[in-house]
């Protein structure tokens, strides 16, 4: 009979402990979190110490009946799930639930004999500071979720909400918006020389610096401010190409000579193993993995993989930490197989790093469980993700147990005319831990052996026009490491952050950057308005420090919560009170419904109630003024509803009340359209008409939108080639067929698609 159960989260897990231990434990998975916060109410009991409602998660209820059974039965019941704040949490849940009496509590770094053998002869109880940290978080989160969401679809939309550190996530994303959008580049040169060694065929550019130094003037007695003593370099910036073209033009006819020759050695060290958040910056740079794929595919190898005869078998060590530590055992492990592969001169010395706001140092780094088994020797066994990340982590762990790269660098300065050119280059030296790392850096250019005092031949000057760029949109990587470097959230949350304002629709991702939506910024405008406490990273930062003092012990969960739902409950009532939700307004465009308080991304402003059935909005100004409705006297001769004075996202125009069923627009002189005379090869009916639009001008046919046919006018001021209408009529409907051109070349179709489908099949154009 087995001595006790083991209690672990997932089944791989379940039988990487199980090749360890054999029969003498039976180890079961409980699939994760057995009991949470219900999902349809608050279940948080503020006025009873916030005392949090947990319910039995719906599909672990299976799960517990067969641990129920399984723990009566056994003489002792060990708890090993993750080793953090959510693991503690998980075995606190499992206790109660199985209402186990005294159970031992387990953790282990790594999954390995060696480590799982040494936890099971260290047992301990449950950290309830652990679980309270686990709780407060928790609790606060759920606060956050359930008093602002309903807020936000009132005055929003329906469905989305707001998280206490996901609104400090969006607000960095539209924040950068915002700097993008009111960014104004600055110009600027630079003027490249090409030379070479008299007679070389090498070339090589040199950049040019600086004004070359003049003799220093004579003082008021007409002697020299000390011998030998010259002006300051002066450093030259050329901002315009007026400016460009006159260096150009004293560089005409100059000769060029070295007038100075730098040698020095440099070394370059290597990274530091990786902890949560560089781990999915550097997967997402390299691999272009999302955070979130790089975390399950991290959470594979850490759990076991089966290795052929060794069974399961765990590769990394637990993913979820902020310590680039390194335990002793490892460290000799790493530097004997680097002396063995490499050699002794390969071997670095000690390393430490820096340590980010709030790191906790409870873990080690990410790295190989056992550096022997190389990316090589387990290619077999992994699928193409795991290998891209595992052998991503074991180089990164070798390489930061090795000795710097060495480079030779070369500066030298050449002289043209009064100016001075600067080009510098660097050969590797030794390749230290570029053994076993990619050298990812932009390799600076061989250099020719050059003498001081040495002509030069030239080979031309190449002007060059820069302007500044605006600061980048975050990618996924990128946020996580600005959250990271703020003090915002914990590796167990990095990836669930970005993941949810994603999932919310407050940002979208394009070319791998995030965009904020429209959403997205409706809902930072009323979080950093009316709730700027919560999406302030100062103060989340703040309560991030607090959980760790739970943690430690020197701070009860209780009052963090208080202290946090205080100004919560005072932001929403005064918010409530600046953006009512109703008014007694009547719609004026339906007179049945009134008009209620609502924000997007432009501002606050004013909408009808019984929206979408009726869209009629208007803007609120700064001060929260309600103009009066700006409906006109004129009637749409379209469709008979009163026209309206709208804005838009190029300017006022005039358009509809009765839109979007009604699309009509009013043109002023400007959008006047102009009649071509001629009739729309298209449907034959309509005439031609030139119109402009956001892309500029274009003919159209003036049925639109019956008729679709639209051509862009070049730039001879002709529209180009579109649809050619045919003498031979439709078989279906007898309209003329259209020659069109598609992806795949020439073909006909009906002039009056989409009513008409026109004949079955593509019907192509012979060449």
């Amino acid at each position: 009979m087995a001595e006790g159960l083991i209690i672990v989260e997932s089944p791989a897990k379940a039988r990487t402990l199980k090749r360890f231990l054999g029969d003498r434990f039976d180890v079961l998975a409980s699939m994760g979190h057995v009991r949470d916060l219900p999902g349809n109410e608050l279940a948080v009991d503020v006025e009873a110490g916030f005392k949090p409602h947990y319910e039995v998660v719906e599909s672990r209820k299976k799960t517990i009946g067969e641990l129920r059974t399984a723990s009566k039965n056994e003489r002792e019941v060990i708890l090993a799930s993750d080793p953090d704040r959510e693991g503690e949490a998980i075995a606190w849940h499992l206790s109660e639930v199985l209402k186990l009496r005294s159970p031992k509590r387990i953790e282990f770094h790594e999954i390995t004999a060696e480590a799982v053998r040494r936890a099971l002869e260290s047992p301990r109880e449950i950290d309830m500071r652990l679980v309270n940290a686990q709780q407060a978080r928790r609790v606060v989160d759920r606060l956050v979720g359930y008093r602002l969401s309903p807020f936000l679809w009132s005055k929003v939309q329906k469905g989305i909400g707001a998280g206490r550190v996901s609104s400090v996530a969006l607000r960095l994303v539209v924040d950068r918006e915002e700097e993008i959008r009111k960014f104004v580049p600055v110009e600027s040169w630079t003027i490249d020389v090409e030379l070479a060694k008299q007679k070389a065929d090498q070339h090589f550019f040199a950049r040019l610096n600086r004004l070359r130094n003049e003799p220093a003037e004579a003082d008021a007695n007409g002697e020299a401010n000390g011998e030998g003593e010259t002006k300051a370099d002066t450093k030259i910036v050329v901002r315009t190409e007026a400016e460009a073209q006159e260096i150009v033009r004293r560089l005409e006819g100059a000769s060029y000579k070295v007038i100075g020759v730098e040698k020095k050695r440099r070394t370059k060290s290597s990274y530091l193993p990786y902890i949560t958040s560089t781990l999915q910056q550097d997967a997402s740079s390299r691999l272009r993995f999302a955070p979130r794929r790089t975390m399950r595919v991290a959470q594979d190898l850490y759990e076991g993989i089966e290795l052929g005869d060794e069974g399961s078998t765990g590769l990394i060590t637990y993913m979820r930490t902020d310590s680039t530590r390194i335990s002793p055992e490892a460290e000799a492990k790493v530097k004997a197989w680097i002396k063995e592969k490499h050699g002794d001169k390969y071997i670095g010395g000690p390393r430490t790093g820096k340590v980010s706001p709030g790191a906790q140092d409870a873990h080690e780094g990410i790295r190989p469980t056992d550096v022997n088994r190389t990316p090589e020797s387990v290619r077999q066994y992994l699928s193409p993700d795991q290998q891209k990340l595992y052998e991503l982590i074991w180089r990164r762990f070798v390489a930061s147990r090795m000795a710097p790269a060495v480079y030779d660098q070369t500066q030298v300065e050449i002289e043209g005319g009064e100016h001075v050119f600067r080009v510098t280059g660097s050969v590797l030296a030794f390749d230290g831990f570029y053994k076993v790392w990619e050298r990812d850096e932009k390799e600076e250019p061989d250099l020719p052996q050059m003498a001081e005092g040495e002509d030069l031949d030239y080979h031309g000057l190449k002007p060059e026009q820069h302007f500044t760029q605006p600061p980048p949109r975050y990618s996924e990587a990128t946020l996580i490491k600005e959250l990271e470097q703020r003090g915002i959230g914990r590796p167990s949350t990095y990836a669930p952050i970005v993941e949810t304002i994603k999932d919310h629709g407050y940002v979208e991702i394009k070319e791998r950057r995030l965009h904020p939506t429209r959403i997205g910024e409706a809902v930072n405008t009323i979080m950093v308005e009316h709730f700027k406490v919560i999406s302030d990273d100062d103060y989340t930062a703040t309560l991030e420090k607090r959980l760790d003092e739970v943690e430690s012990g020197n701070q009860e969960w209780v009052p963090v919560v208080s202290d946090f739902y205080g100004p919560l409950q005072k932001m929403l009532t005064e918010a409530e009170e600046a953006m009512p939700s109703d008014t007694d307004e009547v719609c004026p465009l339906c007179k049945e419904g009134h008009l209620v308080n609502k924000a997007s991304r432009y501002g606050p402003f004013l909408g009808c109630s019984r929206y979408p059935k009726c869209k009629y909005r208007r803007a609120l100004t700064p001060n929260g003024e309600m103009p009066e409705p700006k409906l006109l006297d004129e009637a749409c001769p379209t469709c008979g509803k009163p026209l309206q004075l709208r804005t838009g996202r190029f300017g006022e125009f005039v358009g509809c009340s009765g839109y979007p069923d009604c699309k009509y627009i009013k043109k002023d002189a400007a959008q006047a359209e102009k009649l071509t005379g001629e009739k729309c090869p298209m449907c034959g009916e309509g005439n031609v008409v030139e119109r402009t639009g956001r892309f500029g001008p274009f003919v159209a046919c003036s049925r639109y939108p019956e008729c679709k046919y639209r051509a862009n006018i070049g730039k001879d001021g002709k529209p180009k080639e579109g649809p050619k209408l045919l003498d031979e009529p439709c078989p279906i409907c007898g309209k003329p067929l259209m020659e069109r051109r598609g992806r795949y070349g020439m073909f006909k179709s009906c002039s009056d698609y989409p009513k008409c489908p026109g004949p079955k099949g593509v019907k192509k154009v012979e060449a």
